[in-house]
């Protein structure tokens, strides 16, 4: 059953992920619920995916401290704080996933990697710009989706011993 549970996890968070860019708009506070799903899911995960100390130490920060950011927001933080908070950890986010993906390398290694450099440059660089979160939307929605399904897809490999 516990094995069962990690490997639903990807596809749990996908779903969060997902309908946190569905709803959000609509309704923030049931769009940050979501998100919190999202993040959440991942946390079991950074523990038995390949990683340092270091990228382990950067996937528990982001997924904690994006859930914090998620809480704050529901709780009224205010959109432009919770947006700069949320660029902040996203380096830590990159961190993971490119970590991640170049241990796993294959198709997680080809979409990961893109993915956290990235979130990287977003974050550091065009957070501030106009229509900044549509860019991060374009590349980040299909990227992430993309990524989350190939885990998903690894672990039920792992699994099973199919491949």
């Amino acid at each position: 059953m516990f094995k069962f549970s990690l490997i639903c996890l990807p596809a749990i968070s996908l779903a969060g992920w997902l309908s946190m860019f569905a709803i959000k708009h609509r309704s923030l506070r049931v769009g940050d619920m979501a998100g919190l799903v999202y993040h959440l899911a991942l946390v079991p995960l950074v523990g038995i995916l390949p990683g340092g100390p270091a990228v382990k130490f950067a996937g528990y920060l982001w997924l904690y401290m994006d859930a914090f950011i998620d809480v704050v927001s529901i709780n009224h933080i205010g959109q432009s704080v919770a947006w700069s908070l949320r660029m902040g950890v996203h380096l830590f986010a990159a961190i993971w996933i490119c970590g991640v993906s170049w241990e796993l390398g294959g198709i997680i290694g080809w979409l990961g990697l893109p993915l956290g450099l990235g979130l990287a440059v977003h974050a550091i660089l065009l957070a501030d710009t106009p229509g900044n979160k549509r860019i991060l939307g374009l590349f980040v929605i299909p990227m992430m989706s993309a990524w989350l399904l190939a885990l998903q897809r690894l672990l039920l490999e792992s699994a099973t011993g199919v491949t």
